[in-house]
């Protein structure tokens, strides 16, 4: 899925910024995107959910490959089985040598095997198609991946925020060094007037840093709005992908049992009331009571 992101390049400092045209009049109040990063919606669940998702699919690849083994040693041993006795009673034995019709019989029915085997080739060939239809793992994005594209930009401009505070606090307490230097009454005129100089370069530097730091802030509060649309979509589409596998592992069983010829009520009412839909709903009240409608599942 392709996603959003927010063009933010760090400044040099003490460059002057000036960015008056987002928000001429707004004090420089940090959003509680910004301030509150703890608050923010943990999809480690769905990251789960999709693990799982991959877990059941190729435990049901295994499931299918197993039977095709065991149906692939069953056929070779009914053959071998009719190959046998079909032999033994061909021959010319003494207790059939006078009994042709008893030997008929026998020899007619010692094929039994070699006609079981057909019908366990012929669903043996039937469960290749089967296996198919589950679907693979490439087949949905990483998840957890998305999010942590979704989260980069956020990254990138919440570090710059934290370095420009950081030297902000640096050049307030310069400030305090010279201005305490200032206080000095055993400088001269000559020291006087360099502080004096200092500070006012110091002074400047900082109201730059000021308009470096309320800048970044707002850059911050865009980048989280932008990520919090993200990881929405990310999660509704992650959504749709999970309905789609699990009708995709239901439509796979259902052929499974089609291709064994094999019926029994309680398989196939097992099948008709599997309801993907409520399955996802009772998963998201579980992780996420009140804060994602998940719009796809109604």
């Amino acid at each position: 899925m392709a996603l959003a992101c927010i063009g933010y390049q760090k400044r040099a400092v003490p460059t002057r910024i000036r960015h008056r045209s987002i928000s001429p009049s707004t004090p420089e109040t940090p959003n509680s995107s910004v301030t509150k990063e703890e608050e923010e919606i943990d999809y480690s669940p769905s990251v789960e959910q999709q693990t799982d998702g991959t877990k059941l699919q190729r435990k049901l690849r295994l499931m299918v490959k197993e039977m095709r083994d065991i149906q692939g040693k069953y056929s070779n041993a009914l053959k071998s089985w009719s190959k046998k006795w079909t032999s033994a009673f061909e021959q010319n034995t003494s207790s059939l040598v006078h009994y042709e019709t008893t030997k008929q019989m026998f020899v007619s029915l010692s094929s039994i095997g070699n006609e079981l085997a057909k019908n366990i080739d012929h669903s043996h060939r039937q469960l290749r198609h089967v296996s198919k239809l589950i679907p693979t793992e490439e087949q949905y994005p990483s998840r957890e991946s998305q999010l942590q594209k979704a989260r980069t930009a956020v990254n990138s401009v919440r570090s710059d925020l934290i370095e420009y505070e950081k030297e902000l606090k640096e050049l307030k307490r310069s400030l305090n060094r010279i201005k305490d230097q200032l206080r000095d009454p055993s400088s001269n005129k000559v020291e006087q007037s360099k502080w004096k100089s200092e500070r006012k370069s110091v002074e400047d530097s900082i109201e730059q840093m000021k308009d470096n730091v309320e800048y970044a802030t707002k850059m911050c509060e865009r980048a989280e709005k932008q990520y919090h649309k993200d990881t929405v979509a990310i999660f509704e589409k992650s959504q749709e992908d999970e309905l789609q596998r699990l009708n995709s592992l239901r439509d796979t069983l259902k052929a499974f049992l089609d291709a064994l010829d094999v019926k029994h009520d309680s398989w196939q009412e097992a099948i008709e009331k599997h309801n993907p839909k409520q399955d996802l709903k009772v998963w998201k009240r579980t992780f996420f009571p009140s804060l994602i409608r998940l719009t796809n599942t109604h």
